[in-house]
């Protein structure tokens, strides 16, 4: 019961993160959060080319690897996007926290690579163990890496005393949540690993069923809470004419 459940879960999630999409685009916020557009874009087409392919098959696998590597490098970029409507008031604060936040990841993907490569063997039968554990690596390290940056701006707001616009807060909220879940999807798959829980089995695919309709809840929360910038906003007005 429970993979049933999670097979209709994927597809719901996969419909809430077309809805997100098309709420940006339909509130024209793509001028103004040109990073976090291109997020909601890669998560649609990852989740279309995961569900055109068979259930657990070695190709749907590598496919979900690889978009997590992938996607773990775009975390960054969506982050520095939350706060620019508010982008002049915190310029400094800001390119000094995002560039600590990059250079960080570059030092976790560098060890990554280190730490990785005894999981690359000739023999590997899917040949993933060596990017599986890379991805590990990175993502978790990109997800704590933007929770850092986004508390490091908070703590900014707060010292100068400024007020966050409704969609950086709802934006910052929602990432949060969304990289902290990323943090423990990844712990309790290695937790599963070293227990050698079976995927079928029910604690597994109850954890996936509940990190799954955590996903979805944040994602509808964050599309219903969005707004159509202010028009003193400055990309605010590009969006107008366009």
């Amino acid at each position: 019961m429970l993979t049933q459940l999670n097979h209709w879960m994927e597809y719901a999630a996969a419909a809430i993160d077309v809805a997100l999409l098309l709420r940006v685009l339909a509130l024209r916020l793509q001028r103004t959060y040109v990073f976090l557009t291109l997020a909601c874009v890669l998560t649609v087409l990852f989740d279309v080319a995961i569900l055109s392919l068979t259930r657990d098959s070695p190709e749907r696998v590598r496919v979900e690897v690889y978009s997590s590597l992938l996607i773990a490098f775009v975390f960054p970029l969506a982050a520095w996007d939350v706060f620019e409507e508010i982008a002049n008031a915190l310029a400094a604060v800001r390119r000094l926290a995002i560039l600590r936040t990059l250079t960080s990841l570059l030092m976790v993907t560098f060890f990554g690579l280190i730490l990785a490569s005894p999981a690359f063997h000739a023999d590997d039968p899917t040949g993933l163990a060596f990017v599986l554990t890379l991805t590990i690596i990175v993502s978790t390290g990109s997800a704590t890496g933007c929770l850092t940056f986004f508390w490091a701006m908070r703590r900014t707001l707060r010292l100068q005393k400024l007020t966050l616009p409704h969609n950086t807060f709802v934006w910052m909220v929602f990432y949060a949540l969304l990289l902290a879940g990323q943090i423990v999807t990844w712990m309790l798959w290695l937790l599963e690993d070293a227990l050698n829980l079976a995927p079928s089995g029910f604690a597994t695919q109850f954890i996936t069923l509940s990190l799954n309709t955590f996903e979805v809840v944040i994602t509808v929360w964050c599309a219903i809470r969005l707004r159509a910038l202010p028009k003193d906003v400055p990309s605010a007005s590009l969006n107008e004419q366009s």
